[in-house]
């Protein structure tokens, strides 16, 4: 049975319609660009492309993804070194038996952990604890706060992420059978019911020389498979001492001689006896990141990404200064409330990167931004200088957007083509000059060179001007003024909207004359 022709129509305009809505993308890409002239792409990010060309990464890191993606990530909150520092153990270099320790003030006597990569709080990696026999074994030396006499204020701080709370799990202990009474000497951090304790045995004694042991607990249960952040604070002048659970007072106590605000403050210092080492780890399950021992009370680093960060690409050179901007197209996870925000700037003329805004050189241009993946208007930006930048808006320092891959998309305005110079015909004083039109539409004119020697214009004495001489949009042209029985040596250029000029047309050599002119 034969079909009708109006029922074929149908058919073809239905299998149309079902390719349409379910491949659009490729209808669009062709279409996209029709009207424009060649595109360029600009590319950064991705498994391919790198970060390269950047001139200011400020508090960004890149941070590796899957099947080798390269995303750019806010910079975590990792406690930095400085002369407060008395250790501090990031584990982002660790290996199964080695980290890096301040050489200085602590030698290290074992190490046997899990470095990892995958269950972190900041950085690169943590320390696992997954047996008894994963511990770090290290002393202090000469120089540690610790073997300090009178002991001054401290705070230790680190993040835990215990995989179990079982009884006697220590995350410190520098502890041993005293050499002074038939008790113990030194300080340990376990973890009993749940919670994580302090106890200082032999450290703090009142002024009669007799010691007061310490023991100071947390108010809050330390939750399984989370990372949280724990912190002790030891105040030398007011005697008070302090515990933080995730930045939050959990429990104190004042290092007095009856345990009050206004009493004889005691005394601290450990035992010169002690030669224990000092185990991190022992008989604690789960994981640990950022262990630090610092003098007085630094900043705690709790949130685990900054809140603000850019990313500000190097001054492009671009092809040619009538370059436009055509598009912005960016890969990124916005989750949680994170976003990112892209902005652009074109310049005829090159201009200082400038690491911040504050820092810009007054002739800049300004910022525009850009929303991802739609088109500008053809001459909203353009030159031949281009520079991007990317803002990253955490959230509550808990968060960070992936910025994945990022493309430009540009319209590269060629010079003209060289014109077509057709006839160079000789006139009393003159030449009468014929060329084709060039055919893009932005040509706002044409440029006749002459001289007198063969690709040398240096021409002077026309009444129109020396050389070059621009005509305006014509196609016929006569110099005038020329000195008769002399050779001249002539060529064009077109000239576009944006002063970009092509190269020279065929030369054509004529002679003004009075006597064999062509009028």
């Amino acid at each position: 049975m034969r079909l009708a022709i109006s029922e074929i129509r149908k058919i073809i305009l239905l299998i149309f319609i079902l390719f349409f809505f379910i491949y659009p993308g490729i209808i669009l890409a062709q279409t996209e660009f029709i009207g424009r002239s060649e595109i360029q792409h600009l590319q950064w990010g991705g498994t391919e492309n790198g970060w390269d060309r950047i001139h200011t990464l400020r508090d960004l890191r890149i941070n590796r993804g899957p099947n080798g993606r390269l995303d750019l990530v806010l910079e975590d909150n990792s406690p930095p070194g400085g002369d407060h520092i008395d250790l501090l153990l990031h584990f982002d270099k660790s290996t199964k038996d080695s980290i890096g320790v301040d050489p200085e003030n602590y030698k290290i006597r074992e190490i046997n952990i899990f470095p990892s990569a995958s269950v972190k709080k900041f950085g690169e990696k943590s320390a696992a604890f997954f047996h008894h026999m994963n511990t770090i074994v290290i002393s202090p030396a000469q120089g540690s706060l610790f073997l300090e006499d009178p002991l001054q204020s401290f705070t230790i701080d680190f993040f835990l992420f215990p995989t179990s709370v079982r009884d006697g799990g220590s995350v410190l202990s520098w502890h041993a059978p005293s050499l002074e009474s038939e008790g113990f000497s030194g300080v340990k951090a376990t973890l009993t019911d749940g919670k994580l304790i302090w106890t200082f045995e032999e450290v703090f004694r009142k002024a009669n020389g007799s010691y007061v042991n310490v023991m100071v607990r947390e108010l809050e249960l330390t939750p399984l498979n989370e990372w949280h952040h724990h912190a002790i604070h030891y105040d030398y002048e007011s005697g008070l001492m302090t515990l933080y659970f995730d930045g939050r007072e959990t429990g104190l106590i004042w290092l007095t001689e009856d345990g009050t605000e206004d009493s004889n403050l005691l005394e601290g210092a450990f035992s010169p006896y002690l030669k224990a080492p000092m185990i991190i780890g022992d008989q604690y399950l789960g994981y640990i990141d950022e262990f630090r021992v610092s003098r007085g009370f630094p900043k705690l680093y709790i949130d685990n990404y900054r809140n603000y960060g850019e990313m500000r690409s190097e001054v492009i050179e671009l092809p040619s200064k009538a370059t436009k901007l055509v598009k912005v197209s960016w890969e990124s996870v916005e989750d949680n409330g994170t976003a990112v925000r892209v902005y652009c700037r074109l310049s005829e003329n090159y201009f200082l990167p400038g690491a911040l805004d504050e820092l810009n050189d007054r002739e800049s241009p300004s910022w525009m931004p850009v929303k991802n993946g739609i088109a500008l208007e053809k001459a909203s930006l353009k030159g031949k200088y281009l520079q991007w930048k990317a803002e990253f808006f955490g959230t509550k320092g808990s968060y960070t957007p992936h910025l994945m891959a990022l493309d430009i998309s540009l319209e590269l305005d060629p010079p003209p083509t060289a014109p077509t110079l057709i006839e160079a015909v000789s006139l009393d004083g003159g030449i009468r000059l014929l060329w084709i039109k060039n055919k893009e539409p932005d040509i706002k004119g044409y440029k006749v060179y002459y001289g007198t020697q063969s690709k040398y214009y240096f021409g002077k004495g026309a009444e129109s001007g020396d050389s070059p001489v621009f005509t305006g949009n014509i196609e016929t042209f006569e110099l005038s003024g020329l000195e008769n029985e002399r050779v001249y040596f002539v060529t064009i250029t077109a000239v576009d909207d944006e002063n970009q000029e092509s190269g020279f047309s065929k030369e054509f050599i004529a002679r003004p004359s009075s006597i064999f002119s062509s009028d």
